[in-house]
């Protein structure tokens, strides 16, 4: 049941205390299949959110004072958000409730809340990989990423060989890059035979030569992409854009390098 007001000199029935009691045990719940704005008689007692699609619980200011809590729970397939209205609200998690999941709305004033969420939903690890250049979209609730970036590797060969590209992922903090490798050029050489870096692999491609008299002499590859591992901070729906480098271009005679490769693991 929701908190009770009394007054001095009110006689407390055995009712009224058997209802207090109960609400320790069988917190009052009130269901809605629709978006909700709280109001102030929500204090104390239990939202529980029970519908197919998207939907939001809003929260406003001057409803509620420092300490006053609720609980928020979904047993509906949508997600449902908390979402600030005229309050803020804070959470070190997601303001996005999944089926099955809930938490605490804890207010540290009449304008401010912290939801604490709870369990209820297992969290997966997930990696979105680019062999080409695109556009990674976080999925609801995904608001950090973790990105692999592979360069791409040079190109080999005589004269002409050209350095592998740069791959890159475009946070909203920063864009992160991966330089490619560096191409392998021998003028005078003359070329055995080569090899080109695999599709996605970063590496450089390689041949091996011989002298003026066509007796084998050295080998060489050219050089492979960076590799970065960094993390950012996502929002989600909203795109950012992945670069995969592409592999240095063949000398004459020689072999492309290999094409970059980006992995982005993110948890749901």
């Amino acid at each position: 049941m929701a908190i009770q007001t009394f007054t001095a000199a009110q006689v407390l029935t055995a009712a009224q205390m058997n209802a207090l009691q109960g609400n320790d045990y069988n917190q009052s719940v009130s269901t809605k299949t629709t978006s909700y704005v709280l109001v102030a008689a929500d204090k104390g007692t239990r939202i529980t959110m029970n519908a197919v699609g998207a939907t939001t619980i809003t929260v406003n200011t001057s409803l509620f004072a420092a300490g006053d809590t609720l609980i928020i729970q979904n047993i509906g397939a949508g997600t449902c958000t908390v979402t600030a209205g005229t309050a803020t609200v804070t959470t070190n998690g997601s303001l996005a409730v999944p089926q099955y999941g809930g938490g605490e709305l804890y207010f540290t004033s009449a304008s401010a809340a912290i939801f604490f969420p709870s369990g209820g939903k297992s969290v997966a690890r997930n990696i979105t990989v680019f062999t080409a250049s695109g556009t990674y979209t976080p999925a609801t609730g995904v608001t950090y990423a973790i990105a692999y970036i592979t360069g791409a590797g040079g190109g080999g060969g005589k004269l002409s060989a050209g350095a592998g590209g740069t791959s890159s992922v475009a946070f909203a903090a920063g864009t992160v890059s991966a330089t490619g490798g560096a191409a392998l050029n021998h003028n005078d050489a003359t070329i055995l035979y080569t090899y080109a870096g695999a599709a996605n692999s970063g590496y450089g491609a390689g041949f091996a030569n011989a002298d003026a008299s066509g007796n084998f002499s050295s080998s060489g590859n050219a050089g492979n992409g960076a590799i970065i591992v960094a993390g950012g901070t996502v929002t989600p729906a909203v795109g950012i854009t992945v670069t995969v480098g592409a592999g240095g271009v063949a000398g004459t005679s020689g072999s492309a390098g290999g094409t970059g490769y980006v992995y982005i693991e993110w948890y749901a």
